[in-house]
Order: structure tokens, then C-alpha cells, then sequence
């Protein structure tokens, strides 16, 4: 039981560090609609183990379904963005 507490604070914890990772560079970004940025990079940058980082990417999903942080691949590598209701609630 303890332990399951433990893993999954640590994966609240990798969900807090990557939401505010995306939120910052979208701000940076210009709040460019087409923002991305590579999910390896910030998991690197991040220092969040590849199972915890992908555990915390599968469950970015709001109260409505909505998913909070959009995966993507192209050309091989995946990426992250924000996801639209993430980016409505951003705007100014």
C-alpha cells in the first residue's frame, strides 16, 4: 500500500514538472498554436525515468476526457504540446 502511494506521488510529482516544462514554453513560444516541443528532450532535461515519464503522459486526461497534454510522433520522434482546453485556460 505504501508503495503504491509512493509511485504514485512520484508521478504526480513528473506530471507537475512536465505540465509547467509545456506551459512555459508555450508562453515562450508566443502561445503558438502549433508549439511543440520533443518528449525526449524533456524528459532528459526533466530527469524522469522513461516508465515514470510515460506512466505520467498516459494519464494527462482532464475531468471531461479531454487530454490535458497531446503525444505525438513525426518523423520518429514524439513530441508533446498542450492540448486544446489546455491552451484555451492559458490564454489571456
Amino acid at each position: 500500500m505504501a508503495e503504491a502511494r509512493n509511485r504514485q506521488r512520484i508521478v504526480l510529482e513528473a506530471q507537475y514538472k512536465i505540465f509547467n516544462k509545456l506551459c512555459v514554453a508555450y508562453r515562450r513560444s508566443g502561445q503558438n498554436p502549433a508549439f511543440r516541443i520533443r518528449a525526449e528532450d524533456v524528459r532528459n532535461e526533466l530527469a524522469i525515468p522513461e516508465n515514470v515519464f510515460v506512466e505520467a503522459l498516459d494519464s494527462f486526461i482532464d475531468a471531461n476526457g479531454e487530454r490535458i497534454v497531446e503525444v505525438f510522433e513525426q518523423n520518429g520522434e514524439r513530441y508533446l504540446s498542450l492540448g486544446d482546453s489546455t491552451i484555451f485556460n492559458l490564454s489571456d
